[in-house]
C-alpha cells in the first residue's frame, strides 16, 4: 500500500493490483492530476481503504486482478459503502483480456482504459467517470427518496419537469409503464387545469426574483379532494443565476381537514349554525376593504322569544332559534351570510343586491315563515332592510339602518296584536 502525492487539495484514485503488472506509466499519469492511494494486497490493506474511503473520488482495477476468483475483488469493494460509491475503471494490459473486461463492465464498471496511454485522454476519462457517477449517484438518491412519503420535484429554467419522485393519481398519464414525467410542464400533465397555471405562474414568478415560496392548493381529481402543501426554492448557478426549481409537495389533507373545522368551529354559533359575532367582525371589515357594490343588508329579529322561554322553558326556545336560522337558509340565496348578532338578533348579508332585492326576499320570510313552527306558535320574525350603493357609505351606518326598520316592523306588529285583542 502507498499513497503519493497526499496533497488535500487533490482528488484521490485508488488503484489496485496484485503486482502482476507494470503499473508505473499509469500511476505517472494518474498522479499528475490526483493523489494516488495504491493497494497490492487488497485483503490485508482493507482497514487502511476503510480509513480513507472518503476521500476516494475513483478507483482503477487490473482486469485479471478484477475477474480472479469469480470477481471476489468486486465483494471487497462493497464492503465497505463509500468505495463502491465511486466509479470503478477497468485497466486492461492487452486486447485479450475483454472477456474478463465484460464481466466487470456486467458488475458495474463504468469504463475501460488500456495501452498506449495518453496523458490527456486518460485523465478526461478518469474526470468523465467521477462526474458520470455524481450523476449515478444522484438516481441512487432519487429511489431513496422514494420511499418518503414527500414528492421531490425538480423543474428547469423553462419549468419542465427534470425527475419527480412519486406520480400521484392527479397526474395524466397515457397508460404506457415508461411514462416519464421528464420533459412536460403542468400544463401537460395536471388534470386541474387552472390549479396548472396556477403553479406555472408561481414558478415564474420564482425564476424571475430567485425568491422561494409555501402555499398550500386544493387538487380535485377522480373525485378525490386533496390538500397539497408546495414548498419551493429556486437553484442558482455558480454565477448566481436561476437555473431550476426544486420543491417539495405534503398532503396536508388530514391537517387542513382539522384545520379548517376548527375555524368553522371558531366561526360558527354552536346553537344556530350561523355564523358568529366574532367572525362577523372580520366579514365587515372584508366588505368595507373589497368595496364592491351593492351590498344589502337585512336586519332580522325573533318575535315573542321571551314568552317562549317563559312558556316552555330556554330548551323550547333555543329551538326557536334554531328553526328561525333553518327560515333563513330555506328562503335566503345561496351567497347570502347569515350571523347571529346577539341573544335573538340576526344579520343577513346579500352582496350584490339591491334594497328592492332584500325587500323581495323579507316578503318572502314572511309568506314561508307560515311553514314553520315551534309547539302551537308560528315562527315570528320582524326584518329591516337597507343597502350600500356607494363605497363612501359606512358599512355600520347601512347596517343601523336595517335594525332601525326591523323595529319599526316590530313596533307595527305588537301595534296590529294590541288592536286585534281590543276587539
Amino acid at each position: 500500500m502507498e499513497i503519493l502525492n497526499s496533497s488535500n487539495k487533490r482528488r484521490t484514485v485508488l488503484i489496485v493490483s496484485d503486482g502482476g503488472y507494470n503499473l508505473d506509466h499509469l500511476r505517472e499519469i494518474v498522479e499528475k492530476e490526483f493523489n494516488v492511494f495504491f493497494v497490492e494486497k487488497p485483503n490485508e490493506d482493507y482497514e487502511s481503504v476503510h480509513d480513507n474511503a472518503g476521500v476516494i473520488s475513483a478507483a482503477i482495477i487490473c482486469a485479471s486482478d478484477a475477474a480472479d476468483k469469480n470477481y471476489a475483488l468486486f465483494d471487497w469493494i462493497k464492503k465497505d459503502n463509500l468505495v463502491s460509491a465511486v466509479p470503478l475503471i477497468i485497466y486492461a494490459a492487452n486486447e485479450f483480456e475483454f472477456e474478463e473486461v465484460d464481466g466487470c463492465i456486467k458488475r458495474g464498471a463504468v469504463d475501460v482504459i488500456m495501452p498506449p496511454l495518453d496523458e490527456t485522454v486518460t485523465i478526461n476519462r478518469i474526470e468523465n467517470a467521477i462526474r458520470l457517477k455524481d450523476s449515478a449517484t444522484f438516481y441512487e438518491i432519487e429511489r431513496m427518496l422514494k420511499e418518503l412519503p414527500s414528492n421531490i420535484y425538480l423543474k428547469d429554467k423553462d419549468g419542465r419537469y427534470v425527475f419527480a419522485t412519486h406520480y400521484w393519481h392527479h397526474l395524466e398519464q397515457d397508460g404506457d409503464s415508461n411514462w416519464t414525467i421528464r420533459g412536460k410542464t403542468d400544463l401537460d400533465i395536471r388534470k386541474d387545469k387552472e390549479n396548472a397555471i396556477k403553479a406555472m405562474a408561481a414558478d415564474m414568478e420564482i425564476l424571475r426574483t430567485g425568491k422561494g415560496t409555501n402555499y398550500i392548493i386544493e387538487e380535485r381529481a377522480d373525485g378525490i379532494s386533496e390538500y397539497l402543501e408546495l414548498i419551493k426554492r429556486p437553484v442558482f448557478d455558480d454565477d448566481g443565476n436561476v437555473t431550476g426549481i426544486i420543491a417539495l409537495i405534503n398532503d396536508v389533507t388530514e391537517q387542513q381537514l382539522l384545520k379548517m373545522s376548527l375555524e368553522e368551529k371558531a366561526m360558527k354559533d354552536e346553537l344556530t349554525g350561523a355564523y358568529n359575532r366574532y367572525y362577523f367582525d372580520s366579514y365587515i371589515s372584508s366588505l368595507e376593504r373589497n368595496q364592491k357594490m351593492p351590498v344589502a343588508f337585512i336586519s332580522a329579529d325573533c318575535d315573542n322569544l321571551k314568552i317562549v322561554n317563559d312558556t316552555y322553558g330556554h330548551l323550547v326556545g333555543d329551538e326557536y332559534l334554531h328553526v328561525s336560522v333553518l327560515l333563513f337558509k330555506t328562503v335566503m340565496p345561496e351567497k347570502s351570510e347569515i350571523f347571529r348578532i346577539g341573544g335573538d338578533e340576526f344579520l343577513i348579508v346579500l352582496p350584490g343586491m339591491t334594497l328592492e332585492e332584500a325587500e323581495e326576499y323579507i316578503d318572502k320570510l314572511e309568506k314561508e315563515s307560515q311553514q314553520f313552527s315551534i309547539k302551537d306558535r308560528k315562527v315570528s320574525i320582524s326584518c329591516g332592510a337597507a343597502c350600500m350603493t356607494e363605497p363612501t357609505q359606512k358599512v355600520r351606518d347601512c347596517i343601523n339602518a336595517a335594525d332601525k326598520k326591523m323595529y319599526e316592523s316590530k313596533r307595527r306588529r305588537k301595534q296590529g296584536l294590541q288592536d286585534e285583542n281590543e276587539f
